[in-house]
């Protein structure tokens, strides 16, 4: 596991009990808590163009 790769690192600040909750969950999808942490943002990513991309449509009429 590891190794050079071309991605930026990014630090955040979460209360421990987030911290546990997402470690369990990377165990159980035998994951890294990077990767899972990296899919959740490009999740809330995609969610947040859907939504600007939405009201572009909307405020155009």
């Amino acid at each position: 596991m590891g190794g050079k790769t071309d991605l930026d690192r990014v630090v955040a600040y979460i209360p421990p009990e987030w911290k546990k909750e997402l470690e369990e969950w990377a165990k159980e999808d035998e994951r890294s808590m990077s990767w899972l942490v990296g899919k959740l943002i490009e999740r809330g990513l995609q969610e947040h163009r859907n939504h600007q991309n939405s009201a572009k449509v909307v405020n155009i009429h």
